[in-house]
């Protein structure tokens, strides 16, 4: 007998478990960044410019590898986990914790190791190349700060990988409050070393991305110590029975990491394109796209705890009963219009607050000007990436890997689309983009996401014939 639907209250009280202490973490991780920019904006344009561009080359190569093993592994540890409680509710209730469960955890965190040492490695080998291909030559006055800020963000990189998927994990068990205590831990550490490195210690720049790799570390061992408590980490090459769940394991890693891999090459391609033709602007520029973008965007991952919470709820309902998962209608609903209200209000308020916040992240009176200039196309793209959130969130909780990559894609051609036509109607040999057209198609970018999303749920295919199943059923 397939499992029966939660009653509308109790549905809202799971979901607000899961999205509310992932709200408070992730609101409290984008407000250190903006930290980090407003004490790199009393420096000048040049080092917070500089800065930007190297967070933009972080954070490209970092997502690309990063976020298949986060995505993954809230979904597959989800699955996973629901379907082994269902299991031992049924054969064992006082069991512990699945072996089947601990192998997929052990996998993930050994994966996340080897990802986030590669990381370090390319980043350190490659720093001048990855920063002149970004718009930033060696003559530039943004480089000494852009290289310094890159080079220690690298020796973090394995820090930062675990850091996440120990949280997916966390996520992908129903539990955000303990990685939420961990967060507070590494933010107030980073709030403390930032401005000690950047100004007593000298360091600038360097100073801002060394302070969040040493914050991170420290925050990371208790997190990992958590979680073992909570689930017993495994020696996956011990026995003969433990190497055939690695294997069983990393398949499903691999079979969907891949297909979201290829996805987030196609979401930080877009982002690469763009903070790189804010870089080509200027040092001006350049700080009034890192500005902006830390308002508009990094602000919008709050909207992440609706994705969250929708992803991990989908992905244990189509754990417990795959052809007829009972609260996957309304969970769609819910997410969605959680995430519309939430993006929706976090524009209101950047809007009615820009005057107050502009010149608390930058002193420079052309940077403020310049990024004011473009702020309702920012709060535009805003909106529209609060709600792409939860879209993709749905997507990926229904384990429906192969469409998100496509929807991905498809949201990428139609913003370099707008790009590489935007820059034929720019006057002059350079063919540049303003940063009101880089943050247009950025705004197409985040549309087709959604639009995408909506299409395919409403479509009932692939997985989400599951719902026509689940009409049938309730119409019994």
């Amino acid at each position: 007998m397939p499992p029966l639907a939660l009653p509308p209250a109790a549905l809202r009280r799971s979901f607000l478990s899961i999205s509310l202490p992932a709200l408070v973490q992730l609101t409290a991780e984008p407000l250190a960044s903006l930290v980090d920019s407003a004490y790199l904006g009393r420096l000048g344009p040049a080092v917070l410019g500089g800065a930007g561009v190297a967070i933009s080359a972080h954070y490209a190569l970092a997502k690309l590898y990063n976020d298949p093993l986060l995505r993954t592994s809230i979904s597959l540890v989800a699955q996973e986990d629901a379907a082994q409680e269902d299991a031992a509710q049924e054969d064992a209730p006082s069991s512990p914790a699945s072996s089947s469960t601990s192998a997929s955890i052990s996998t993930a965190l050994s994966l996340a190791f080897l990802v986030g040492a590669f990381q370090a490695v390319f980043y350190l080998l490659l720093l001048s190349p990855i920063l002149t291909s970004m718009g930033v030559p060696p003559a530039s006055p943004m480089r000494p700060a852009a290289s310094s800020y890159l080079f220690y963000r690298a020796l973090g990189s394995p820090a930062a990988t675990l850091w996440l998927v120990t949280n997916g994990v966390f996520r992908g068990l129903g539990d955000t409050r303990t990685p939420l205590l961990y967060s507070l831990l590494f933010t107030a550490l980073n709030a403390l070393l930032d401005p000690l490195l950047i100004f007593p210690g000298g360091m600038g720049a360097g100073g801002a991305a060394l302070g969040t790799a040493l914050a991170q570390y420290a925050a990371l061992l208790p997190l990992l110590l958590a979680l073992h408590k909570r689930v017993p980490l495994r020696n996956l090459l011990r026995t003969a029975s433990s190497r055939s769940l690695l294997r069983s394991s990393v398949s499903a890693y691999l079979s969907a990491g891949s297909a979201v891999l290829l996805r987030t090459f196609g979401k930080v391609s877009c982002y690469a394109y763009a903070g790189r033709a804010a870089a080509l602007l200027g040092p001006v520029a350049a700080a009034a796209y890192n500005l902006t973008f830390q308002l508009g965007f990094a602000t919008t991952q709050v909207c992440e705890s609706v994705a969250v919470a929708v992803q991990t709820l989908l992905a244990r309902d189509f754990g417990r009963s795959p052809s007829a998962p009972p609260n996957a209608r309304a969970l769609v609903k819910l997410s969605v219009l959680a995430g519309g209200s939430v993006s929706l209000l976090l524009s209101l308020l950047t809007y009615l607050l820009r005057d107050s916040l502009l010149p608390l992240i930058s002193r420079d009176a052309g940077v403020v000007a310049a990024a004011s200039g473009i702020f309702p196309v920012v709060l535009v793209a805003q909106v529209l990436k609060g709600l792409a959130y939860p879209c993709n969130g749905i997507i990926m909780g229904g384990l429906d890997w192969s469409f998100s990559m496509l929807a991905m894609w498809l949201s990428n051609a139609a913003c370099l689309s707008y790009f590489k036509y935007a820059e034929r109607l720019s006057p002059g040999a350079g063919a540049l983009l303003s940063l009101g057209q880089i943050w247009t198609g950025l705004s197409i970018f985040m549309g087709g996401q959604v639009l995408l999303s909506a299409a395919r749920v409403a479509s009932k295919t692939g997985p989400w014939t599951a719902l026509k199943e689940k009409q049938k059923i309730d119409a019994l």
